[in-house]
């Protein structure tokens, strides 16, 4: 694994739903308010990932309404892998907001969304990998 900070861009977003958050868990923008300032874990699988944890908040703080968590949304970052990951996959999360590998589109078909780029592998899900975020794209 890597070494040290791979940090490019995290924001402070306020942790909704009634769940606890965890290191390395991908999440969405919350549509429960439209100020644009807090998340829910993305457990919609190949949800439009907005970015990945940087620390784990139990669900009592969640409950609170004011747990305010760090978000990763440009650069490298750690995550949790929900299956087998090869270096170089793109990947996307899965329903317990873990990344999976995506398999490229076919010819004419629309193509997946992804959010990242492994840089390293996992040989099974609930190993930690590095990711390159990739916001907005496809394959």
């Amino acid at each position: 694994m890597g070494s040290g900070p791979n940090y490019v861009l995290d924001k402070g977003y306020i942790a909704t739903g009634s769940t606890a958050y965890a290191l390395g868990e991908a999440v969405v923008q919350a549509t429960t308010n439209f100020s644009g300032d807090s998340v829910a874990r993305a457990t919609s699988a190949a949800a439009d990932v907005l970015g990945v944890c940087q620390e784990t908040i139990d669900a009592n703080k969640v409950a609170t309404g004011k747990a305010v968590i760090d978000i990763r949304l440009l650069g490298i970052t750690r995550m949790i892998a929900g299956a087998a990951v090869a270096m170089g996959d793109r990947v996307t999360n899965d329903a317990s907001a873990r990344a999976v590998p995506v398999a490229r589109a076919a010819a004419g078909a629309q193509p997946a969304r992804v959010f990242g780029r492994a840089l390293n592998a996992a040989t099974a899900a609930g190993q930690h990998i590095d990711v390159l975020l990739t916001p907005g794209a496809t394959y």
